[in-house]
């Protein structure tokens, strides 16, 4: 078996640049099912033949998309990534200024999306995420207060991640 993922690692790279692009399409779809398995095939992808930060390295452009149902799905394929792989797998410094933007999304469902894929990195990244948003990053002042209170929400009530407590897992991860 693990011949097999190694060779499919090397085989399938040639494909992935316009699979990827396919895939990202297919994340707006209509239908519940087919976006589902675009997220799995992402999923495997990140899995077996590129690491998660290289497939978001290739996704940036769905965090632009002009389908609102892509740029919400790419969010929902980071939040599941932190999720799957951990917190030190994507370097999400990259992501935030995209995700940011998103907050001000002409559609609600996409502005929701940002607004909790922002507290899943902060449950994973810690006070490190509340520093770079205040400082770095232009996040629109009507945001800021409601997500620095569901911020201390998550610290309170205790769902960080041990990533978002040690030092070497902020520093790694962002």
């Amino acid at each position: 078996m693990t011949f097999l993922v190694e060779r499919m690692k090397e085989d399938f790279r040639p494909y992935l640049s316009s699979v990827i692009p396919a895939v990202t399409d297919r994340l707006g779809d209509s239908k519940d099912a087919v976006r589902e398995k675009a997220q799995l095939l992402l999923s495997a992808l990140m899995d077996h033949v590129l690491s998660p930060n290289s497939m978001f390295e290739r996704l940036l452009p769905a965090f632009s998309h002009k389908n609102g149902k892509v740029r919400e799905e790419a969010m929902t394929c980071l939040q599941n990534t932190l999720t799957n792989h951990s917190a030190t797998s994507v370097t999400v410094s990259r992501l935030i200024p995209h995700i940011v933007k998103l907050l001000s999304d002409p559609t609600a469902l996409v502005r929701d999306c940002a607004f909790n894929t922002l507290v899943e990195c902060y449950k994973h990244y810690g006070e490190r995420l509340r520093a770079d948003l205040t400082k770095k990053h232009s996040v629109p002042p009507a945001k800021l207060p409601g997500l620095m209170t569901r911020f201390d929400d998550v610290r309170d009530t205790g769902l960080m991640f041990p990533t978002a407590m040690t030092a070497s897992g902020i520093i790694e991860g962002m």
